[in-house]
């Protein structure tokens, strides 16, 4: 009971947690054995069951930080399919970048707020705000031998730095990430982490940021897993709403040992080419 109070308090100082549909990215390998992987994108209240198609704009961050592009885009009425081909050797971040929602009016009742509903005028007394939300999920795939290029590249307003390389989380070693804001360590926030199969009501399985906004995640058993940060603040300046509510997501697979990376023939020659030189 003490843990789901101290975790209201903290959700509740972050904003709230979203209560309709949480945005995933699922790629059809985390380890690439190939030089094409899929992507699944959508809105979900049951990981990882696709409800509403995630809106367009993805990218694809190469791993010397370019940006690179997908060769083909499928959008259902629930999901969005994307492909691409992985020419190099190194470590993928999929994005689907800073998604702005519309701008909803609140009204304030009794101590919180609620949403106006269509056509509805708030009493004359009553307070009232605009919101708008943010939503970012992010994946993470590695071709050949792993680096952090892509990983280390953070932009959004509320981001989820991985520590421990994404394609590297092994089941009792645990996954250390950093939550920033606006580029800033962003300490005492709840990152929750669900499993398979898991309703995103279910906020149960929490790490609380320490004082340089890193959390340690921990994992009894290898699967797919998304974590999920929140946090509602004041707009920027120039914003169609007074208030923003952000939601950002990565998705990732647990290990039960260290996935093998297996180094591409060009890498393999550069190595090799490279040891020759030190040793003339």
């Amino acid at each position: 009971m003490k843990k789901l109070l101290a975790l209201a308090a903290l959700l509740c100082a972050a904003g709230g947690i979203a209560s309709a549909h949480t945005a995933y990215l699922m790629p059809s390998a985390f380890v690439a054995q190939t030089d094409r992987v899929n992507f699944e994108s959508s809105f979900a209240t049951t990981f990882f069951t696709p409800e509403v198609a995630l809106g367009q704009g993805f990218k694809i961050i190469q791993p010397d930080g370019a940006e690179g592009i997908f060769d083909h885009a499928e959008i259902t009425a629930n999901t969005m399919r994307t492909s691409s081909s992985l020419t190099d050797s190194g470590t993928y971040r999929i994005t689907s970048g800073e998604q702005l929602g519309g701008v909803a009016t609140l009204v304030g009742v009794d101590g919180s707020w609620r949403p106006l509903a269509a056509g509805e005028t708030p009493p004359a007394d009553a307070q009232t705000t605009t919101l708008q939300t943010v939503t970012l999920a992010d994946t993470y795939v590695t071709r050949g031998l792993p680096n952090r290029t892509a990983v280390d590249a953070q932009a959004s307003a509320l981001a989820i730095k991985p520590v421990t390389h994404p394609d590297q989380v092994v089941v009792g070693q645990g996954f250390q990430v950093q939550v920033l804001l606006n580029g800033a360590p962003f300490p005492n926030t709840p990152v929750v982490l669900y499993a398979n199969g898991q309703a995103d009501t279910d906020t149960t399985r929490y790490f609380v940021t320490d004082a340089t906004g890193v959390a340690t995640v921990t994992l009894d058993q290898p699967g797919n897993y998304l974590i999920a940060v929140r946090y509602r603040g004041n707009a920027p300046a120039g914003s169609p709403s007074a208030i923003r509510s952000y939601t950002t997501t990565l998705t990732f697979q647990a290990f039960a040992t260290m996935p093998t990376f297996t180094a591409l023939p060009e890498e393999t020659n550069r190595v090799r080419r490279r040891h020759r030189g030190m040793s003339q």
